[in-house]
């Protein structure tokens, strides 16, 4: 009963650092050739219970992209998800970045619930008219930046924070 067993030995394992060859993202791609934006929609809000008094509204923003050659054509698409208090850090970072004769092309912001309502700031902030009125006013607000060239060219890095973020 003498059976033979071959042994074999094990094959030497290979770390290969894939880190530089991974491929971009439409994102990535198009910041590193130009920022040109197709269309900007802000879409619905949710409201996110933080604790039991605190409630916020986050907004959905998608954006489409300007069709590259790697993209083959089609308009790559971005989705973020941002609050208000982000809106107003872009505004004050843009007016910061841009040179005074490109200031007036950054439009206001809707504005916040009056300091009179503010006793009631639930009821008044997350009203659904009140609600639809910022969500025009914050779409507004990104297409008069985002698809105006010189205003992306002149605060890339304020809009890549802004996207990346």
């Amino acid at each position: 009963m003498s059976q033979k067993i071959n042994f074999l030995p094990p094959e030497p394992i290979s770390l290969v650092d894939n880190e530089h060859q991974r491929e971009e993202s439409p994102v990535q791609a198009h910041f590193q050739q130009t920022l040109q934006f197709k269309q900007i929609i802000v879409g619905d809000c949710t409201i996110v219970n933080s604790n039991q008094t605190n409630r916020f509204s986050v907004w959905q923003v998608e954006l489409v992209l300007a069709p590259t050659d790697r993209s083959g054509g089609s308009s790559p698409r971005i989705q973020l998800y941002k609050r208000y208090s982000d809106f107003e850090n872009l505004r004050n970072r843009l007016i910061q970045a841009l040179p005074s004769e490109l200031h007036q092309s950054i439009p206001s912001l809707p504005p916040k619930v009056r300091w009179y309502e503010s006793w009631r700031y639930q009821d008044v902030n997350f009203d659904k008219k009140w609600l639809a009125k910022r969500r025009a006013g914050l779409e507004y607000f990104l297409n008069q930046v985002l698809l105006n060239e010189r205003v992306v060219n002149s605060a890339r890095t304020c809009i890549r924070n802004f996207l990346e973020s």
